[in-house]
C-alpha cells in the first residue's frame, strides 16, 4: 500500500512543522534578545505572536475549507452557527494568548517567579497561568468543535486508508506539544484542557459514522490528544 499525500495531510504536515517551530524556537537565542524601546518585549514573545501562532489560526482556517467541502456545507443547516463558532473560538484562542505572552514576558522577567509576592505580580502570575491560558485553551476548545461538527455529517470520502500513515505520524507530532502543556505546566490548567478535549474528541470518534478515516480531523485530534494526555498522566501524578 503506497503512501499519499493530499490538501488535508498537507495541513497537517504544515501543522506538524509548525509545532516543531514553536518549541525549537522557544530554546533559540530569541528569548535573551530585548527589544526597544524600554526593552517592551523579547524578540521569542513577538515571534510567537506575529507569526508561530498566527499559523496554528490560518492552518485550521483552510482545515475548515477542506471539511466543508470549500464552504459549501456552510449553506446547510447550521453551517453559519458553526463558523460562527469558530470565530468566537479564534478571537477568545488570540486573546488568550497575547495575555499569556505579555504576562509571562512580565513576570518572569521582573518577578520571582519561584515566589509570587505583591499585587502587581500576583496579577502577572494569574494573567500568564490562568486567565491568558485559560481564554487560550477556550478558544482551542471552540475552533475544534466545528470540524467534530462538520464531519459527522459530511464525511470526507476522498480521504482513504492509503492517507492514514502521513495522519497517524502528524497525530503523533501534535501529541508532543499536548504531552507538554499537560505534563509540565506549572499550573493544571493544560492537563485539563487536554483531558475534556481527550473525551470531547475520543467520544465524537467512537459515536460518529464509521469508517473513521473519512472524518480525518477527527481522528488526527483524537490520536493526538489520547497519546499526549496519556503520555502526561505519569509525569503530573508522579
Amino acid at each position: 500500500m503506497g503512501i499519499h499525500m493530499n490538501r488535508i495531510n498537507w495541513l497537517f504536515t504544515l501543522s506538524s512543522i509548525n509545532v516543531l517551530l514553536v518549541t525549537i524556537e522557544r530554546f533559540s537565542f530569541t528569548t535573551t534578545v530585548l527589544l526597544p524601546p524600554y526593552n517592551f518585549l523579547r524578540l521569542h514573545e513577538v515571534l510567537q505572536m506575529s507569526t508561530l501562532i498566527l499559523f496554528t489560526v490560518l492552518i485550521p482556517l483552510f482545515l475548515l475549507r477542506e471539511v466543508t467541502q470549500k464552504w459549501a456545507a456552510l449553506q446547510a443547516r447550521n453551517g453559519m452557527l458553526w463558523l460562527t463558532v469558530f470565530a468566537i473560538g479564534v478571537y477568545f484562542y488570540a486573546t488568550g494568548n497575547g495575555v499569556h505572552e505579555l504576562a509571562s514576558f512580565q513576570f518572569n522577567t521582573y518577578c520571582q517567579p519561584d515566589q509570587v509576592t505583591g499585587a502587581l505580580c500576583g496579577g502577572m502570575f494569574f494573567n500568564d497561568y490562568y486567565f491568558g491560558n485559560g481564554l487560550y485553551f477556550l478558544g482551542a476548545i471552540l475552533m475544534n468543535l466545528p470540524f467534530l461538527a462538520f464531519e459527522r455529517r459530511y464525511p470526507t470520502l476522498t480521504f482513504a486508508k492509503s492517507h492514514l500513515p502521513i495522519l497517524i505520524f502528524n497525530s503523533l507530532i501534535y501529541a508532543l506539544a499536548i504531552f507538554a502543556y499537560a505534563a509540565f505546566d506549572r499550573v493544571w490548567v493544560g492537563f485539563v484542557y487536554a483531558l475534556l478535549m481527550t473525551l470531547l474528541v475520543d467520544i465524537a470518534l467512537v459515536f460518529g459514522k464509521k469508517p473513521y478515516y473519512h472524518r480525518p480531523v477527527t481522528l488526527w485530534l483524537a490520536i493526538a490528544y489520547t497519546v499526549g494526555t496519556l503520555a502526561s498522566l505519569p509525569v503530573r501524578f508522579h
